[in-house]
């Protein structure tokens, strides 16, 4: 009796998706390391206690055994810990697929993602985690370090 392969067709679209990406941007040249941006999504457990959570605090609000600003405050610090637990089992996958993690960044509000190196079957590899929600160029990365920048490293206009 014969095995049915455990990869849904979500993923498979997911892998070729991404490895025609990869590809049209230059970074699938054989035998060379390349650089991509992870992007990362909670698990399923996590989203449930953040939801849970949620739910909790709306219900605190209502019955005044909390502000909203107390809620709201407490909601950030479960996101940030929620987030910062997924950046450091993301490295984790990504060192044992001999990727390199150079670098990661969290938008506020935003999802984490991750500057990560290695051989180009790596990456494709790492598309399979559960964790990863999908990978592209090395410059989205930069483009969202750099609308991160604060307001002080923008230059003036000249004109202007």
């Amino acid at each position: 009796m014969t095995e049915t392969p455990s990869v849904s067709r979500r993923r498979l679209l997911a892998a070729g998706g991404v490895g025609l990406g990869l590809a049209a941007a230059g970074c699938m040249a054989p035998g060379s390391e390349r650089r991509a941006t992870a992007f990362l999504r909670l698990s399923e457990d996590a989203q449930a206690e953040l939801q849970a959570e949620s739910q909790q605090l709306g219900e605190e609000i209502q019955n005044g055994s909390i502000s909203r600003q107390a809620a709201s405050q407490q909601l950030s610090e479960l996101q940030t810990e929620l987030n910062d637990e997924l950046v450091e089992s993301a490295t984790t996958e990504a060192e044992s697929l001999g990727l390199t993690v150079e670098d990661s960044l969290t938008p506020p509000g935003g999802s984490p993602m991750l500057l990560v190196s290695g051989s180009e079957g790596a990456l494709l590899d790492y598309m399979n985690v559960d964790i990863v929600a999908g990978i592209t160029s090395p410059d989205q990365f930069e483009q969202l370090r750099q609308q991160q920048a604060p307001a002080a490293n923008q230059t003036v206009q000249p004109g202007g």
